[in-house]
């Protein structure tokens, strides 16, 4: 009669006790990758959208610009996005007005809001959700 490896079910344990670390440390990394990349994604559309603002005050709308921010955004819009065009103040940064009433050298921001929402709740060690925003201000060329 053959006698059974004393030790046969030490690995099944092993495995249950170790697999769901492992696994809970690979989702919380590719989570994060997420994060920071939509998060440079947001300040990318930030700039793009200010930048084309500045040099379109006569030719673009306010819809247009928003449209090239969510385009830049790469099919990654957060949860209730919303996107302001305006003019800003140099100082601070505040909305002054219409975005087209931006002289030569006056300030239009873009900012863009919303909640990032993980697709892994339970295992990130994010908020959820978590608010996020990215203003970018430039110079108008009033074109």
């Amino acid at each position: 009669m053959r006698r059974r490896n004393p030790r046969r079910g030490t690995t099944i344990l092993e495995a249950a006790l170790v697999l769901p670390v492992c696994l809970t440390l690979v989702f919380g990394l590719c989570e994060y990758g997420r994060f920071v990349m939509i998060r440079q994604l947001l300040d990318n559309a930030a700039c793009v959208g200010a930048r084309t603002a500045v040099v379109s005050t006569n030719t673009l709308t306010t819809q247009d610009i928003q449209n090239i921010v969510t385009n830049s955004m790469a099919g990654q819009t957060l949860h209730g996005m919303t996107i302001q065009v305006y003019q800003a103040n140099p100082a601070t940064g505040a909305n002054i007005g219409l975005w087209t009433n931006a002289g030569l050298g006056d300030c239009i921001a873009v900012q863009i809001s919303g909640n990032y929402i993980p697709i892994v709740p339970k295992i990130s060690l994010l908020p959820n959700p978590l608010a996020l925003s990215a203003t970018s201000i430039s110079y108008s060329e009033a074109n």
